[in-house]
């Protein structure tokens, strides 16, 4: 099926319209942070007061265990043959260790290692310590660093030969001294197995927390897409629309101001209703486009405004011609024997994007080759691929400004599978060729 037309005179060249903008680049949102404990002034104060609860009452703890040790060994020191001077000197010296362990396990966040070191050789003489170093050792277990657990460990076990042989000899001798060893041993392990307990529930805690920061950083990142997306979409819908529309209304404006002189009054007032029907029709695609658009939950809307009529297919497509024609192109469409057949059968959605390949590609022509005749060809079959050529010959050297809707284009038959060409052949001719998917 083969029909064209020509046009008594040439219609001057139509401006250059604005083009779809191109499909905005995704923005990534910042990386991931580790979010704070709170969000606020009111949460910040209440995670501080946490933080210093709980260093208050482990300090506290560490204070009563080493009050628990002190008052266990004095006391047997005590009975033992010490003289009252000693007793007294070893008793102020155990107090005055103890209560600088005390303060400097407060510090110990700052310098694990080191604390840990200072407070295991207190521990070996000061009972008072005791709960200090075990806390101290608790804090550098948390990081589960094997070579600072095997040094302390060392300090820890000698504190402790130390404290039995030398600062309490007359409670050593109740025990043998491998008994000794194998208690500080089980003592040690048993500590260092509890901060180490600690240390991985709060590796998990960060991870889960980081987890949820990462899951959320994704889920803004998805949504931005489809927002970029979306925005796309609604650019590429608005110039398919109107850019046809707005050329032609150009195109009939542009040849009514340089020829209005020599047109009779009945040529002006029909050169100004095509320009006005033209407007109106622009109108009216945007509101079926914005209603297509439109968020299906919105409410408040009447019924008459929620339901769009439907966007043009190839049911369509004589209209597009006879208005192209009447613009001063001359168009010549041809239809595969076996496609005419099987056209009224194609999908819904694949017979709009045709009229859009066949809209814009006219478009196109009538932009950069005005005047020049346009041949349009339909094949496929069900089942198969539709495929659309468009030519036109080349206007070598022409000034125009670059737009988008080839961009357009591609993207659009891309998303729905196909596959998109537009360019010149080689024989003087620009060809634009949309191969679609048939189902």
């Amino acid at each position: 099926m083969t029909s064209s037309a020509s046009t008594p005179h040439a219609a001057p060249v139509a401006p250059s319209l604005p083009a779809a903008p191109p499909a905005p680049a995704p923005v990534s949102p910042a990386p991931p942070r580790r979010p704070a404990t709170g969000a606020g002034p009111g949460r910040a104060h209440l995670s501080r007061a946490r933080r210093v609860w709980a260093e208050t009452w482990r300090l506290g703890l560490a204070t009563l265990v080493g009050l628990l040790a002190f008052a266990l060994v004095w006391p047997e020191t005590a009975t033992a043959d010490w003289s009252d001077a000693r007793l007294g000197l070893g008793m102020m010296g155990d107090l005055a260790v103890g209560v600088a362990t005390l303060v400097l396990v407060a510090f110990r966040h700052r310098a694990p290692f080191v604390i840990a070191l200072i407070l295991a050789l207190c521990g070996g003489v000061s009972t008072l310590a005791t709960g200090a170093a075990v806390l101290g050792l608790v804090s550098l277990a948390t990081r589960r660093r094997a070579r600072e657990l095997a040094t302390v460990g060392l300090v820890y076990l000698a504190a402790g030969w130390f404290s039995e042989s030398v600062m309490f000899p007359a409670m050593g001798d109740s025990l043998p001294a491998w008994q000794l060893l194998l208690s500080g041993v089980v003592l040690y392990a048993l500590v260092v197995a509890v901060g180490a307990a600690i240390g991985s529930r709060r590796d998990l805690i960060a991870s889960l927390r980081d987890r949820a920061v990462l899951a959320e950083h994704e889920q803004a990142l998805r949504e931005e897409r489809v927002r970029d997306h979306e925005r796309a979409r609604i650019a590429r819908e608005m110039h398919d629309v109107l850019g046809h529309r707005l050329s032609l209304v150009a195109l009939h404006a542009g040849a009514l101001e340089y020829r209005g002189r020599d047109l009779s009054p009945d040529e002006v007032v029909e050169t100004a209703g095509v320009v006005r029907d033209n407007a109106q029709s622009a109108l009216s695609e945007l509101r079926d486009v914005l209603g297509v658009l439109r968020d299906p939950s919105t409410t408040g809307e009447s019924e008459v405004t929620q339901i769009a009529p439907p966007q043009p297919t190839l049911a369509d497509l004589s209209g597009l011609l006879d208005e192209a024609r009447a613009a001063g192109a001359v168009v010549a469409c041809t239809i595969d024997d076996r496609t005419t057949s099987v056209l009224v059968d194609l999908p819904t959605s694949l017979s709009r994007h045709a009229y859009r390949i066949v809209q814009e590609s006219l478009t196109n022509a009538r932009r950069h080759a005005p005047a020049q005749p346009v041949d349009i060809a339909f094949t496929g079959a069900a089942g198969g691929t539709l495929r659309i050529v468009v030519g036109n010959p080349s206007i070598e050297h022409r000034a125009s400004a670059p737009g988008h809707g080839l961009t357009g284009l591609a993207e659009r038959v891309r998303l729905v599978g196909g596959t998109f060409q537009a360019g010149p052949d080689g024989h003087g001719r620009h060809v634009v060729e949309a191969v679609l998917p048939w189902s």
